[in-house]
């Protein structure tokens, strides 16, 4: 066990050196954008993505603010089963995202797609939907990106072929991401809010 553990943890300490800093600082100013002109985002995902989606829009959400500060317009896509079943059951799977985006997306706005493979025929319609309506497409990604990568505006790329690593890494991202907008619209409070 404890040889598996290293080789874990070495595999992830290589995706993260590999990390592309500056795309990640380049994510926060995308979102700091939004939220200074109170544009909406929205985050997608299947599988273990769809808890970072999950994860992130929460975190971004309650997590970045002090008391009686404007928050984050962020929304998680995943998290409403209803709406969900119901445009996989009557329109097919492949449809659920960007049929909730029909719905809400407008220019200005961003959407952040989190996904290992960069292949699911659902968050491609989505990001194509998004680029439709003059939305920013922000992708968190593993593998080699797969076409969602030529689709995003900015694609963050995981170096890595292992699911566990990738979705480790994409939420680290948003850990960083969380801890930097506490930090800075708590310092920066009178001018953002």
């Amino acid at each position: 066990m404890e040889e598996h553990v290293n080789d874990y943890v070495a595999r992830l300490q290589a995706a993260l050196d590999a990390l592309p800093r500056g795309m990640v600082a380049e994510l926060g100013e995308i979102l700091f954008r939004a939220y200074r002109n109170d544009k909406q985002v929205f985050v997608i995902g299947n599988g273990g993505s769809a808890s970072t989606a999950s994860h992130m829009a929460a975190d971004l959400a309650k997590n970045t603010i002090l008391p009686n500060m404007r928050r984050f317009r962020i929304h998680s896509l995943n998290d409403n089963m209803s709406i969900m079943s119901a445009l996989a059951n009557d329109l097919g799977y492949e449809h659920v995202f960007s049929e909730q985006l029909k719905n809400s997306v407008r220019a200005g706005d961003v959407v952040v797609v989190i996904s290992g493979s960069g292949k699911s025929p659902n968050v491609l319609n989505a990001m194509r939907y998004a680029h439709m309506q003059s939305a920013t497409v922000v992708a968190l990604l593993g593998f080699d990106g797969g076409p969602a990568r030529e689709l995003a505006d900015l694609a963050i790329v995981v170096e890595s072929t292992d699911y566990g690593v990738i979705e480790d890494i994409h939420l680290i991202i948003n850990h960083i991401l969380v801890e930097f907008f506490f930090r800075f619209l708590a310092l920066a409070r009178p001018s953002v809010v």
